[in-house]
This record gives C-alpha cells, sequence and structure tokens, in this order.
C-alpha cells in the first residue's frame, strides 16, 4: 500500500477542495513556416483578432475585479503601440510567433521590474495576451479542465481562471504564483481553494 503524497504550499486562498488532479499544460503551441511579411503581418492581425473575440466573450460572462482584468487585456490588445515593434520585426523578416513572443517578454521583464506593485501584478495580464495570441496563431485548442479537479502547475493565468465553471468544486495548487497574484485575488471573491509555493 502506497502512502499518500503530502505537499505544502502556503495558502492563497482558504478553502478545502477533493477531487482528481489535473495538470495545468496546454499543448506547446506549432506554427507553420514562416511565410511573406505581408502573410505573417496578416496572420498576427487575424489572431489578434480571434484572441479579443474570445476575451470579449469571456468579458460578456465576467463580473467585479474578473472583468476589468478582461477589459485591460482587451485594450492592451486593441493598442497599436504594443504591435508597432512587432510588424517592424515581420517587416524585416521575422515569424509571427517569434516576433510577438519577444515583443511581450520584454513587456512582461519591464512589468515584473516596476517598483510599482500595479504594475507587476498587470505582467500576469501581459503574460495571459501573450500566449493566448500565440495559441490563435497556431490554432492551439485551450486546455480543457474536467469538473471538480484540483489543478496543478507551475502558475496560472487570470482568463485560465475566469473560463473555468467552479460550480462543481475543485481547487488550485501552484508550484510558483503568489498570494498578491490577480489569480489568488480571483479564488478568494469565488471561494476557491488555492495553494502557491
Amino acid at each position: 500500500m502506497s502512502l499518500p503524497l503530502r505537499i505544502s504550499g502556503t495558502i492563497a486562498s482558504r478553502g478545502f477542495a477533493e477531487g482528481p488532479l489535473q495538470v495545468l499544460s496546454a499543448a506547446a503551441p506549432t506554427f507553420r513556416p514562416v511565410d511573406s511579411p505581408e502573410a505573417e503581418a496578416r496572420a498576427l492581425r487575424d489572431a489578434k483578432a480571434r484572441a479579443i473575440a474570445e476575451l470579449q466573450g469571456l468579458a460578456a460572462t465576467t463580473a467585479g475585479p474578473g472583468a476589468d482584468m478582461i477589459e485591460f487585456q482587451i485594450a492592451m490588445l486593441e493598442d497599436d503601440a504594443l504591435t508597432e515593434v512587432t510588424f517592424a520585426s515581420i517587416a524585416s523578416g521575422t515569424g509571427a510567433g517569434a516576433a510577438w513572443t519577444s515583443t511581450l517578454d520584454e513587456q512582461i521583464e519591464a512589468y515584473e521590474a516596476a517598483e510599482d506593485e500595479y504594475f507587476r501584478a498587470r505582467s500576469a495580464d501581459l503574460t495571459d495576451i501573450r500566449d493566448r495570441v500565440l495559441r490563435a496563431l497556431s490554432r492551439t485548442p485551450d486546455l480543457e479542465v474536467h469538473p471538480g479537479s484540483i489543478l496543478t502547475g507551475d502558475d496560472m493565468t487570470p482568463s485560465q481562471f475566469l473560463a473555468i465553471d467552479w460550480v462543481n468544486g475543485g481547487g488550485i495548487a501552484l508550484r510558483r504564483g503568489s498570494t498578491t497574484s490577480h489569480v489568488a485575488m480571483l479564488a478568494r471573491s469565488r471561494g476557491v481553494p488555492m495553494l502557491v509555493g
């Protein structure tokens, strides 16, 4: 008879959850070979439009702080200043996926290094939109979450949390994460038990 595995962490949202363990790892995006700069720019514009439409659909069913987070993400995706560097990189021959990743990674690093806690917290939103556009660009489906599961992985994005129907229970146990993250705040507001670290 094997003994149960015990893992300890920091409580980000109090409560008790019991259920099957599900690993938070969506399929890695796969990209087609790099096409002409015009085709790559068009592919990125289409991916951004799909990402915005997905977020608008999520916003329509979300209220409170979650809705504010989604609105921020939509505003960021609609801001041409964010993608100016990306399209310049595409024009010089870089693929849409690599150009988008490079631009967003720079922005994420800048937000994470900010002294202001508000900006540091917003880095999760940038990670979220980076990954959502990459999934749209590669046509990679979102992870399907089984109701009542205990979700585990390195971290979780705010839109991943908001897309889950928590009515059947469930919980979160992350290797990274933070008690002050947006996901932790959402988990507390919805009574979803969550451990980080």
